[in-house]
């Protein structure tokens, strides 16, 4: 260091927000975060989507983990970063089996037997679960006496990337986070089988376009009958993404 010369000091901290929406060296965060933000909006969606009781069972981080598997279907896109499309009806059916509580995963919970099947439309399932004996079916809270089934059909749109409004656009606005659900009555934790059971759920719209995926999201939830009321064990319950179509 030559005489009377100070030392240089690092700048602290990262860059300001001017020079993040603005300087081209930030050009690729910038990128990043547009995938991003589409990614947490479509998880927010979907969150959105569920019922109060279903949204119960959603373990604390489930936000990062599902933005995170969002996220990841914008790089089987071709294109530049922050402008590939999440095209969900086509690469959707990678979340299935996603699980909204790891520590109790629902297909571990829900031991019967169960079908899904595709409706006569796109926009419908049919569920039908035969006879079981519920006591012997699930992995179960050992203080549960009660439980319910719960089924939500979420229909999603795709989004693609507009460059003249520079913000990602629903193919689909109309029916983005439209659903339709089924919840079966509270039933006892017996040892005697329950009658078989089939449903159909369905989102009320008579044409569902190729460019919206249905999530098809299944729980189970356990309850404990005590003072007259009764209290859902959340955390001891279990959700899946059943099926994207």
């Amino acid at each position: 260091m030559k005489g009377g010369e100070r030392p240089k000091v690092a700048k602290k901290g990262g860059p300001n927000k001017d020079q993040v929406q603005n300087d081209p060296n930030y050009a690729k965060l910038r990128s990043n975060q547009k995938e991003f933000a589409i990614a947490s909006m479509m998880a927010k969606s979907l969150r959105e989507s569920l019922s109060p009781t279903m949204s119960e069972i959603c373990e604390s981080y489930v936000s990062g983990r599902l933005t995170a598997k969002f996220r990841n279907l914008t790089s089987l896109e071709e294109g530049q970063t922050g402008q590939r499309p999440m095209t969900l009806s086509k690469h959707g059916h990678l979340l299935n089996g996603f699980e909204f509580n790891t520590e109790h995963p629902y297909e571990q919970i829900f031991g019967a037997n169960y079908f899904v099947k595709a409706g006569s439309r796109k926009g419908q399932v049919i569920l039908h679960f035969p006879a079981f004996i519920p006591d012997n079916t699930f992995t179960k809270p050992i203080e549960a006496t009660n439980f319910k089934i719960n089924a939500r059909l979420v229909a999603l749109s795709d989004y693609a990337f507009d460059s003249e409004e520079g913000a990602y656009v629903a193919k689909n606005k109309e029916l983005h986070g439209k659903f339709g659900d089924y919840e079966t009555n509270m039933l006892p934790l017996l040892k005697i089988p329950i009658e078989p059971m089939t449903a159909m759920v369905g989102i009320d719209h008579a044409d569902i376009p190729e460019d919206t995926a249905c999530f098809l999201v299944m729980a189970v939830s356990f309850y404990k009958y005590e003072n007259g009321k009764f209290n859902h064990l959340n955390k001891e319950s279990g959700m899946t993404i059943k099926r994207v179509c």
